[in-house]
């Protein structure tokens, strides 16, 4: 199954920029994310995104970012994203 840590590049607009930054998310805090080894784990609702990405951006902000990836052409498209809540940092840290 294609990885989205396979990725080459990203897929930005006005429509995911504007997305993210309504959550108070900028574009260069989701690149910090991919950059830092983030946890990756199957978005089983599988509405606009395929994938979460969960992991720090360089000021240590914790994010929980869908994405969805397109593995032909190894672009990431971030969807939305929050603040990781202290029930995914217990879950998805679990065996890491």
């Amino acid at each position: 199954m294609p990885h989205p840590v396979e990725a080459d590049a990203w897929d930005w607009d006005d429509g995911n920029e504007s997305e993210l930054a309504r959550h108070g998310i900028g574009t260069t805090e989701v690149e910090d994310v991919f950059l830092s080894d983030p946890r990756w784990v199957p978005n089983k609702r599988h509405r606009a995104g395929d994938w979460k990405m969960l992991g720090r951006t360089r000021g240590g902000r914790r994010l929980t970012i869908v994405v969805r990836y397109d593995p032909a052409r190894r672009l990431l498209r971030p969807i939305t994203g929050w603040d990781t809540t202290v029930a995914e940092r217990s879950r998805y840290s679990k065996g890491r």
